[in-house]
């Protein structure tokens, strides 16, 4: 299948284990095609992909099933939507918002592939966040990875955390992103770290299983 939207892109099915369930999800696996797209184009449609980060940060909810079930969650740069997708089936209520509106059809295509219903999905650009909601958790994966956009999630996440929430965070160890996290600490917020290794799943790079730092964090008041 390939998408009207985005010339030359095409969905793959792919089967993701987590919890001795497999997780069946369409997405675009060819990364070179979609960095090809974003050196000509305004849009880079980068949450086609299923990163690594997505598959590490849904593993590791799995494993906090306890810390999700009927909270209020929040998926931000939610893509082809694995993490929010496990997120509903531990029993939160979900949210996934991307800019993207191509990837939010393919989450809804995915949610339903894996008889997952009960999510809400939005479009939104970070630099122009409207939701005043208030959620328990936060989910990221990948998101840092722009110096330019990461002061507006710092914004989304001290606007719409509630007292008591934390994000749960997967990023592949960007030095921004630990630039940031580092600046973050010193402004009085905390990060509980641990690391995954995840099989690749976009095509690129020597094989080998990618590391991912996985991060619950919290912000004072």
């Amino acid at each position: 299948m390939t998408l009207s939207c985005f010339d030359d892109l095409a969905l793959e099915a792919v089967s993701i284990p987590i919890g001795g369930r497999e997780w069946h999800l369409e997405c675009v696996r060819d990364q070179g095609r979609v960095l090809a797209y974003a050196e000509s184009h305004a849009q880079a449609p980068y949450g086609l992909l299923l990163w690594e980060s997505a598959v590490a940060l849904a593993r590791s909810l799995h494993t906090r099933s306890t810390l999700i079930a009927n909270k209020q969650v929040l998926e931000l740069g939610a893509g082809v939507g694995l993490p929010g997708l496990v997120a509903r089936s531990l029993g939160a209520e979900v949210w996934q918002t991307d800019n993207l509106t191509a990837a939010l059809e393919i989450a809804s295509l995915n949610a339903r592939a894996n008889a997952v219903g009960g999510i809400t999905r939005f479009t939104a650009d970070w630099t122009q966040w409207t939701d005043d909601r208030l959620y328990d958790v936060i989910l990221g994966s990948d998101i840092l990875y722009e110096r330019a956009m990461q002061g507006s999630v710092v914004s989304i996440f001290r606007r719409n955390l509630a007292p008591d929430g934390f994000v749960l965070l997967a990023d592949p160890a960007r030095q921004q992103s630990i630039d940031l996290l580092a600046r973050l600490e010193d402004e009085g917020a905390r990060f509980d770290l641990e690391i995954a290794y995840v099989e690749p799943t976009c095509g690129l790079g020597s094989g080998a299983p990618v590391e991912i730092v996985l991060l619950k964090g919290a912000f004072s008041a």
